[in-house]
């Protein structure tokens, strides 16, 4: 009897330790998965902070890249309208002198043209600043015929000007130029002073032309003189 009570305590006394023993399994087996799932929650929370971190990166990197491209483009479209502004200029600035050349050649060539004529032998005289220049003066100049009313043809000087109608042959007033003199008349050419004329006083002069029609075109005019000779 007293074995048997024994037995039954120790067989209690035996189970309830391994009933406290398999509570306490129990417990931690719930708290160790308790701590893996904080674990696992704590690791996504992680993860999701960091996928967040990396969009959030990669959108201000995109929208940086966005606004270099387009700082890039207007500083690309700004530096080629300063180009092409800095064209025009210079094809502007080329035109204007070749058109200012073009007029001075042009010109030239007017000057060169009025100083050349052809005397009785055809052969083309020139006068410039390196010929020997006595003098220079500014008159007025008409033109006259050899077959006008009340002219003989014949000069002061004994030119018969209706046998040689292609002679440079002026009128002056002896007081200013002398008679003879070998003078270089603008418009008209290198001519002898082998006339007078009742009307040609003080600046003035007549050319010589050999019909009245070329007189008619040469009409009334301001001239350089230049005697070359006396």
């Amino acid at each position: 009897m007293n074995k048997t009570i024994v037995l039954m305590l120790g067989a209690g006394i035996l189970i309830a330790i391994l009933l406290v023993a398999f509570d306490s399994n129990i417990k931690d087996a719930n708290s160790s998965q308790d701590t893996d799932a904080e674990n696992t929650e704590d690791t996504d929370s992680s993860k999701t902070s960091s996928n967040n971190y990396q969009a959030i990166s990669t959108h201000l990197s995109t929208k940086e890249s966005i606004t270099v491209v387009k700082s890039e483009s207007k500083t690309k479209v700004a530096n080629k309208q300063s180009s092409n502004q800095a064209d025009n200029e210079e094809k502007e600035s080329k035109q204007n002198n070749e058109q200012q050349q073009s007029q001075e050649s042009n010109q030239n060539n007017n000057q060169e043209q009025e100083t050349k004529q052809q005397d009785n032998s055809g052969e083309v005289q020139h006068v410039s600043e390196s010929n020997d220049v006595k003098e220079t003066m500014y008159m007025e100049a008409t033109a006259y015929t050899a077959h006008c009313d009340g002219c003989s043809g014949t000069t002061k000087t004994g030119i018969d000007l209706r046998a040689n109608p292609n002679q440079k042959v002026i009128a002056v007033d002896p007081n200013v130029i002398p008679l003879g003199a070998t003078v270089w008349v603008e418009g008209y050419g290198t001519a002898v002073a082998g006339d007078i004329g009742g009307a040609i006083k003080g600046n003035r002069i007549d050319v010589f032309m050999a019909n009245e029609a070329d007189a008619n075109r040469f009409g009334r005019r301001q001239v350089q003189i230049k005697i070359l000779d006396y």
